[in-house]
């Protein structure tokens, strides 16, 4: 069974509010000219004038490619020199950046004292994602307490991903006392602001009857509303409640199909489920090649999983079937 536990993670881009609203911001032919977006050479020379919205504006541009080519580095520069001159959103970005190796070095340390001097700024999203290195211990000392202080924080200051954060806290017992029925309404909250992973955590409560009633429907669509947004584990929980049969109108043959799209998104236990299925021959013809492929990609994505073991296992088997059936060389060896 493929057990997902909320995440209490921010997958999606950690400013992404200022970012959604500059990759929108197109030009209204019925505004008047001094109103259209400024170019990206006015952007430019606003920016070396020591303009920080412009240079946030054009670090954008230069991350998402529009209107100049993308180029990350610059982007990076750019984002930096505008969170020195006192644009908050900046410093956020410019963590993200070191914390992704996007543009910059990989840097933990980096990331979290850019996350801290947006979050001191007034930065909703710097102290939600300061709180979410206080969880993993990256580049500050673990302190799950501090962490859930962080996200109050961000969520009382209007940060979607610090309420969702909060509500994985208190749903995980991360800091906080265990309050699902709490945990449930900061879900709703966010999923009815169209925030996906607020809906998929919401999707997990639902499921499992933590402090909402048991909805396996409920869940469902919840879990089909993110996948559909390509959250992997929202597809491989939908993909195991169909296959288990949790009132779930849909055949095998689908949930393999999310299976599939769920190991493509990156998801170790959908590939292994995926790869039982071509090793049995249930709904997929037997292919003992794709099998191992898939345990291999089970395993390479986590090699530390709960359920790695019964990966390997699998992987054993289905080298030794393909090697009977000369599928494969019988000196191919796996990678245990």
């Amino acid at each position: 069974m493929i057990v997902l536990t909320l995440a209490v993670v921010s997958t999606a881009h950690p400013v992404r509010s200022q970012e959604a609203a500059a990759a929108t911001q197109e030009a209204d032919p019925d505004l008047p000219l001094d109103e259209a977006p400024a170019s990206a050479s006015t952007l430019a020379t606003r920016c070396e004038e020591d303009d920080a919205g412009s240079c946030f504006e054009l670090s954008n541009r230069y991350r998402e490619g529009r209107d100049v080519a993308r180029d990350l580095v610059r982007a990076t520069d750019l984002t930096i020199k505008a969170c020195r001159l006192g644009n908050m959103a900046s410093c956020s970005m410019a963590g993200f950046a070191y914390g992704q190796g996007q543009g910059a070095a990989l840097s933990m340390d980096r990331a979290a004292a850019y996350y801290a001097q947006a979050c001191d700024g007034g930065n909703a999203n710097g102290c939600s994602n300061l709180g979410l290195a206080y969880i993993h211990g990256d580049g500050v000392a673990k302190d799950e307490h501090r962490a859930a202080a962080l996200f109050r924080q961000a969520c009382d200051n209007g940060s979607p991903d610090g309420c969702m954060n909060l509500g994985a806290a208190l749903s995980l017992g991360k800091g906080l006392p265990r309050d699902q029925k709490e945990a449930a309404r900061l879900f709703m909250q966010g999923c009815d602001g169209d925030d996906e992973k607020s809906c998929y955590n919401l999707g997990v409560l639902y499921r499992d009857g933590q402090g909402v009633s048991r909805d396996y429907g409920q869940a469902a669509a919840l879990f089909d509303r993110s996948c559909s947004s390509g959250d992997a584990s929202a597809c491989g929980n939908l993909a195991m409640m169909i296959h288990q049969r949790h009132e779930v109108t849909k055949d095998r043959g689908y949930a393999l199909d999310l299976f599939d799209k769920a190991c493509s998104l990156g998801d170790p236990e959908s590939c292994l489920m995926l790869g039982k299925a071509y090793q049995e021959g249930s709904g997929r013809d037997r292919d003992f090649v794709r099998a191992i492929a898939l345990f291999e990609r089970s395993l390479k994505l986590d090699p530390q999983a709960s359920f790695a073991g019964k990966a390997r296992k699998a992987l054993a088997n289905a080298y030794a079937a393909a090697t009977a059936s000369k599928a494969i060389d019988s000196s191919r060896q796996p990678g245990l």
